[in-house]
């Protein structure tokens, strides 16, 4: 796979490194802490993600843009939480996620699930004829409040999950 995204149940966020995936993207600052707290990379941006499954077209909103992460990440825990999205396992077959316009069978490799997608567009931050038509009306404050957001957002989730954490090094220490 030239753009291997993983399949991860216990992500909070879609994070894809790979630029080319965006259609289009807004600065944003943050940090995503990964791996029960050990590691956190900077959030450069949050974006929508256009990506090419076998011959359909999947759109993902909200995504951030972390070019440091080693491998673009699926949340499989959002995946589950939009309607008409879900995901059908059978030890015959494998898995299959759902998606309201397609279906696709994950990759499985040696230590993780995979998403086949390839990048519909490619972004460029120096060429305004792949912005959308929203990123481009878009004003100033609305960026801020969506920075807002999404620092709001992050910063939420990294405590609940640092509780947890706490929460279950507490449990398995009794």
């Amino acid at each position: 796979m030239k753009f291997p995204i993983i399949i991860d149940s216990g992500a909070n966020f879609y994070m894809f490194k790979d630029r080319e995936f965006f259609s289009s993207i807004l600065p944003a600052t943050g940090k995503v802490i990964l791996g029960g707290g050990v590691t956190s990379l900077p959030i450069e941006g949050v974006g929508t993600v256009k990506c090419l499954i076998g011959s359909q077209v999947l759109t993902i909103d909200n995504v951030r843009y972390l070019p440091s992460l080693s491998e673009s990440i699926y949340s499989l825990f959002l995946h589950i939480k939009n309607p008409n999205h879900g995901f059908q396992s059978s030890f015959d077959t494998g898995l299959f996620l759902i998606f309201p316009q397609l279906q696709t069978q994950a990759i499985i490799g040696k230590d993780d699930l995979y998403l086949d997608a390839h990048p519909l567009v490619s972004f460029s931050s120096n060429d305004s004829s792949s912005h959308d038509s929203t990123s481009t009306s878009v004003n100033c404050r609305d960026i801020k409040s969506l920075q807002e957001d999404v620092l709001q957002e992050t910063d939420y989730l990294d405590h609940l999950l640092h509780s947890l954490h706490r929460y279950y090094t507490t449990i398995k220490t009794k």
